[in-house]
């Protein structure tokens, strides 16, 4: 019998996801990405007044964080329920397709009208039009992401054309980033408001529709999850490994969110550059992620998603307690060439963050499947994004402390050391990661679906 198996296992394995696929699937990223960061980036500059010609002022400053954080709230909440939703979904399209194509447009349209507000000047109105806002943005958001990321495990078992995903996704988050940031002013000084919320609209929305060509049920045909809301959340819950993933994970987001939240303080302050450097040294972060990607994609394939893990979470605490160092760099170098320094060697740990961990989660999802028999891929992701979004307000508030109490610079440079310490903390946790079960349940996971997918080509 065993042996009859193992001659027939090579006929069966699924073939490797096609090459458009694997490069079509990040588009959605990309899309959301510029949307997003838009929106964070920009919708602040506008609405407390800063460069508009009349000057208005639309809302206080801190009641438009009130209504962001609200917002993010919200978006937090509808994770799971979304999740749940696109598992247990069972139409002619697909799982996560039919969510995709439907939010996608309003999702643009809304974070486009917010750049609009309806009174010129403070109102309460313009309060109310921003609140109800962000919290419709947000959920349009999930609607599009969680199905999204859960399209992911559905596309293939396959570990390497995960990678591939994951580094698809990567290098157009990157892309996303690097419009939002930088496309903004050139087109707000040239063409005005108005013109630039369109021309990013219209690239945003025709990426967001990308992976939407995909036919996902021509390459997997999961069951739809039957189980309960709260049913799923607490099975999620009890996944070992993805609590494992999960916890290391979030003490490296930890670490990267106080360093990305004080990014434009290292330039500016530490360094002592004006703002108009802030937008090179993330050109140089962002652009030695990108050389990266390709070898982190490589090495995974290689020796596996833990090891690599662990490598750019050690990477990541040594290099980021340099930021202490930028305003006395050693060796007698300028602190605006160390910084230039540090930002480069910060894109290689980098490279392992926007890759490894979703590929992590879709493999934890398969586990899910082998012990429970039940298909909760975008769950796993839902829960995995609601307490990243925790993290993030909770890193806010720390880095907050941090600089009102030590003050500046030094609450400025404590935040390096305190990422590296939790970049090696992830790494720690990492080695308690059981990859080996994971991937002997994910490889029985594909040789099922291999069968299955067979026995239905025949029927």
């Amino acid at each position: 019998m065993a042996d009859t198996t193992d001659d027939a296992e090579p006929v069966s394995r699924p073939q490797r996801l096609p090459r458009g696929v694997r490069l079509a699937f990040g588009a959605g990223q990309g899309g959301s990405a510029i949307f997003e960061r838009l929106v964070f980036m920009w919708l602040y500059f506008i609405w407390v007044g800063q460069g508009l010609e009349d000057g208005a002022v639309y809302i206080a400053p801190t009641l438009f964080g009130v209504l962001v954080l609200g917002g993010r709230v919200v978006d937090a909440v509808t994770d799971p329920v979304v999740a749940r939703w696109s598992d247990g979904h069972g139409g002619r399209l697909g799982r996560r397709r039919p969510f995709m194509l439907w939010s996608g447009l309003p999702f643009v349209l809304v974070g486009a009208a917010l750049f609009f507000p309806p009174v010129s000047g403070t109102s309460h109105l313009n309060a109310i039009y921003l609140g109800v806002g962000l919290a419709v943005f947000y959920v349009l958001l999930t609607f599009y992401l969680v199905p999204y990321a859960g399209l992911l495990a559905d596309l293939s078992p396959d570990v390497s054309d995960r990678v591939d995903l994951a580094t698809s996704n990567a290098v157009y988050l990157l892309f996303g980033v690097a419009v939002a940031m930088i496309v903004p002013p050139l087109l707000m000084g040239t063409r005005g408001l108005l013109s630039m919320v369109v021309v990013l609209g219209v690239v945003a929305l025709c990426l967001l529709y990308v992976p939407t060509v995909i036919d996902e049920r021509r390459y997997s045909r999961p069951q739809p999850s039957t189980t309960p809301l709260l049913a799923a959340i607490r099975a999620t819950l009890r996944n070992r490994p993805f609590l494992v993933a999960l916890l290391a994970t979030n003490v490296l987001w930890f670490g990267f969110n106080l360093v990305s939240l004080n990014t434009p303080l290292y330039v500016t302050v530490l360094a002592d550059l004006d703002e108009t450097a802030i937008a090179l040294y993330s050109a140089v972060l962002l652009g030695v992620c990108l050389l990266v990607l390709p070898i982190v994609n490589a090495a995974t394939k290689r020796v596996g998603l833990r090891r690599v893990m662990i490598a750019a979470l050690v990477v990541s605490g040594v290099v980021m307690p340099l930021v202490h160092l930028i305003p006395s760099p050693p060796f007698g170098l300028e602190p605006a060439t160390f910084a230039l320094l540090v930002f480069g060697l910060g894109g290689i740990g980098l490279a392992g963050l926007f890759i490894v961990p979703s590929a992590i989660i879709a493999a934890v999802a398969d586990y899910d499947h082998h012990t429970s028999g039940q298909r909760r891929e975008a769950m796993h992701f839902a829960v995995y994004g609601f307490i990243v979004k925790v993290n993030i307000g909770i890193s806010t508030v720390v880095s907050g402390l941090l600089l009102q109490t030590l003050g500046s610079p030094l609450g400025i440079q404590i935040t390096g050391p305190l990422a590296g310490i939790a970049a090696l903390a992830g790494a720690w946790l990492f080695l308690r990661y059981p990859e080996d079960e994971v991937v002997r349940a994910a490889r029985a996971d594909e040789a099922g679906a291999a069968w299955s997918r067979l026995a239905a080509d025949e029927r």
